[in-house]
């Protein structure tokens, strides 16, 4: 036995190993105590629509349902707006640089956009086959490339009886 497989094969060493970053890990948990509003999982559920006249709840239905709006404190509403703001905002605002390498790609599309040609410029240019087939589907009201009547396959123009 060579010593890499004595080594993989001793389970004190692995069992060492196994406590050593168990105690790293403790020592880099931190309990988060502090609270912070995630706007992404908030379940809001709206009023029942006969109760919503012109876009507002008239006052006497929303304190029979307990749902009056009390005033807040200004900076816990400006809080608030600042973390719904955040969370809305795409990576490429939230951050100077791609944080994956998913996000690598497309990443400074508006510095690079403007090098490519538009696609859409550029017509379907006609020559001899799109204008005789522009004239077929004039004059004889079907496309000259679908199976024809009556030949099977559930093709266009009326069956012939």
């Amino acid at each position: 036995m060579s010593h890499i497989e004595e080594r993989k094969n001793n389970v004190v060493a692995q069992n060492s190993i196994f406590r050593e970053t168990l105690a790293k890990e403790r020592k880099a948990f931190r309990l988060r105590e502090d609270f912070m509003l995630n706007p992404a999982k908030m379940n809001t559920l709206p009023p029942k629509p006969c109760l919503v006249v012109n876009g507002e709840m008239p006052p006497d239905i929303s304190k029979k349902h307990g749902l009056e709006v009390k005033d807040f404190d200004p900076s816990v509403k400006e809080e608030l707006e600042a973390t719904l703001l955040e969370k809305t905002k795409v990576p490429t605002e939230k951050y100077l640089q791609p944080v994956t390498t998913a996000q690598e790609i497309g990443w400074m599309h508006l510095e690079y956009g403007n090098q490519f040609k538009n696609r859409k410029a550029y017509g379907i240019k006609n020559n001899a086959i799109t204008k005789f087939a522009e004239a077929y589907v004039i004059d004889m009201g079907m496309n000259p490339f679908q199976k024809k009547p009556g030949a099977g396959g559930g093709g266009g123009g009326a069956a012939k009886e």
